[in-house]
């Protein structure tokens, strides 16, 4: 239990900063709550509360994260119990095998976790909200300077939780009910690292998250555990001019059958010649690739088609990761109007992926 609220933090903490106390973890004993584990890299905060340690003695002691996750992967194998003991900013760590001391710093520094606003704006379920974060996610953008699509947008209406990410190229939207959601809709942009964060706190023992916005922070809270984060700044892009209508021409599979049709094809892609030919016949899709001096590949996969024959390209990339956060079994639509449009992927009700697509020349 300790091991996974200290890892847990460690994320949160700061891998590398001028200021050592970011580097840090908090562990607070009290007798009202037991062990509260705390992090804080100014940008992203975390509090949990380990309620069912035994406290002999109330009292803070904040030490570098990563020596003691370190320490506690090590000795957490096979010990039922751990003794810590914290004076003079510092840490003792016994087992009946091992006694570690950790120097830290002074706990003074450390700066404080902002708690979880009053009201909760909305509840959804734990394992829902993880799904909808680890489909989103990816469609991030990488590249620097483009602020506002460095993070997911999340806009909370009354009962409704919609998270969308888009780089330019490709766009994922899921869209889910929620327990209660503002009057008035609001709609935030959360970076990366805190999203992370959550799918990892939202996959354990959490039935469900309580959402909260309050000055510029996000608040995200499952039973005594609060992560929050600052928003971050701009305007995202009018996406739902960019997802395509519904659309009769397109076919259904399992995801895990497209996945491997569309992996083996572009094995003999490179980064020059990064696409995918899709030929659509009766019946019939064929996935090929050609690349100069390295070759060629082509696969064939039978689908419910019956429309006329159809051309398109796509970087197999873009497709492959949504498909990668999809379950395998489970059927998939992917739909088209013609060469130029974007293609769309669905799956379910609730979530929609939209990829642009590339020159069938790059891909013939």
């Amino acid at each position: 239990v300790l091991l996974n609220a200290v890892g847990q933090a460690a994320g949160v903490a700061a891998a590398k900063s001028p200021k050592r106390i970011l580097e840090c973890v908090a562990l607070r004993a009290t007798e009202k709550d037991g062990v509260v584990i705390e992090a804080n890299d100014l940008d992203v905060s975390l509090r949990m509360v380990l309620p069912d340690a035994r406290v002999a003695e109330p009292g803070v002691v904040v030490v570098p994260a990563s020596r003691l996750v370190s320490v506690l992967r090590e000795v957490g194998e096979g010990t039922n119990d751990i003794t810590l003991v914290g004076a003079d900013n510092r840490l003792d760590i016994d087992t009946e095998q091992c006694h570690f001391r950790i120097h830290g710093d002074d706990p003074a520094e450390f700066p404080a976790v902002p708690p979880f606003p009053a009201v909760a704006l909305a509840s959804v379920d734990g394992a829902v909200l993880r799904g909808m974060i680890d489909r989103t996610l990816f469609a991030t953008a990488r590249e620097p300077g483009r602020f506002a699509l460095h993070g997911v947008q999340l806009k909370l209406a009354k009962g409704e939780l919609e998270l969308v990410a888009t780089d330019g190229r490709r766009l994922a939207k899921a869209v889910t009910a929620t327990e209660g959601g503002p009057s008035t809709e609001a709609r935030v942009i959360v970076g990366t690292k805190p999203l992370s964060l959550l799918s990892r706190l939202a996959g354990g023992d959490a039935p469900r998250i309580d959402m909260a916005v309050e000055e510029r922070r996000i608040f995200f809270r499952s039973g005594g555990t609060v992560l929050s984060s600052r928003l971050i700044d701009g305007a995202f892009p009018p996406y739902d001019q960019v997802i395509p209508p519904p659309s009769v021409r397109g076919f259904e599979a399992p995801a895990g059958d497209f996945a491997t049709a569309l992996r083996r094809a572009s094995l003999l892609t490179t980064k020059e010649a990064q696409s995918v030919t899709m030929d659509f016949a009766t019946h019939r899709l064929t996935l090929s690739s050609r690349a100069p001096e390295v070759g060629e590949a082509k696969v064939e996969l039978e689908i419910a088609y019956d429309d006329a024959p159809e051309r398109l390209g796509f970087n197999p990339v873009f497709i492959l990761d949504a498909l990668k956060v999809m379950d395998p079994a489970r059927p998939v639509r992917f739909e088209f109007t013609n060469p130029k449009a974007p293609g769309k992927l669905i799956d379910g009700v609730g979530y929609v992926y939209v990829v642009m697509p590339v020159s069938v020349a790059e891909g013939a």
